[in-house]
């Protein structure tokens, strides 16, 4: 009886060569014949492990949290303080791998091995003395939404880019078309207002604002009467 051959490719092989092509090229120019040709194999190659793209996008947002390192709650002074902080060390993994932030931001945390890295979150903001509370699961899944979507207006690539040469030369005029915005924005007459007083657009403020409203304003269920 003939022992059958090993896999030349893993699962893992796989996953790696799709972020590198993603890296690379951003998500839209990923294709599983891409992908074949990218492992230096046979076209079908990833249908081996993943029943087609859309399984494949599925696995590498599972991808995404089992690898995320969560903050340590060492010295954390409350549950709040590290919630922040976890936030914050998603929306800086997520610039990191920018490609990744539209399949993030459209596939829920599915896998036992995803699941297992939540429950770990959870389990430290419990320890910290965040409530028992069924609107502490809302609260988490709200600041995860909340964070993946100031990281894709931030980092991803602007929907109908044409190419990363494009992008070369749009990033070469950054700072020409900031200072035209800035131009534009002061001469409104109600925008005008607020920046005269002050304010000028920051997507790291807006997200530290924000995610600091959420956490101090949540409703939690009021504690049973004595």
């Amino acid at each position: 009886m003939m022992t059958p051959r090993p896999e030349r490719f893993s699962r893992t092989d796989v996953l790696t060569a799709a972020l590198e092509l993603i890296d690379a090229d951003g998500l839209d120019q990923l294709t599983m014949r891409r992908l074949g040709t990218a492992l230096g194999a046979d076209p079908m190659t990833a249908y081996r492990h993943f029943a087609g793209k859309s399984d494949l996008a599925a696995a590498l947002a599972d991808e995404f949290w089992t690898g995320l390192s969560l903050p340590s709650a060492s010295g954390v002074p409350d549950w709040r303080t590290y919630a922040r902080e976890l936030m914050r060390v998603i929306r800086a993994e997520l610039a990191a791998r920018s490609g990744l932030i539209p399949i993030v931001a459209t596939h829920p945390i599915t896998s036992p091995a995803a699941l297992a890295v939540a429950d770990e979150a959870i389990g430290i903001l419990l320890d910290l003395g965040a409530p028992v509370d069924p609107a502490l699961g809302d609260l988490v899944n709200v600041l995860v939404m909340i964070t993946v979507a100031s990281a894709m207006g931030e980092f991803s690539t602007p929907a109908g880019s044409e190419s990363a040469e494009a992008k070369t030369t749009e990033d070469e005029h950054e700072h020409e078309h900031e200072d035209t915005e800035a131009t534009l924005l002061s001469s409104l007459p109600h925008l005008g207002r607020i920046i005269a007083a002050g304010w000028a657009p920051s997507a790291e403020r807006q997200f530290e604002a924000g995610i600091g409203a959420i956490l101090h304003g949540w409703p939690f269920a009021l504690p049973p009467a004595s």
